[in-house]
């Protein structure tokens, strides 16, 4: 390990890791405190009437590009 360019691409690695644990945590957090809580009819509603159709609507275009 006196090799001084391999202790530099460890320690690039560790703080890449660690720049990227930060980056997600803050992230979720700041999501968290921002936005508000939903309850779960709300939840319910959202995956009903807005996510059904967008995946429906997917489902139908993946296939259709496939068939032809």
């Amino acid at each position: 390990m006196n090799n001084p360019i391999g202790i530099f691409k460890i320690t690039i690695g560790i703080f890449i890791t660690l720049t990227k644990a930060y980056l997600f945590l803050f992230i979720s957090i700041t999501i968290r405190w921002t936005l508000p809580r939903m309850r779960m009819d709300q939840l319910l509603n959202l995956g009903w009437e807005f996510l059904l159709p967008i995946s429906l609507g997917n489902l139908l275009l993946t296939t259709s590009s496939q068939l032809v």
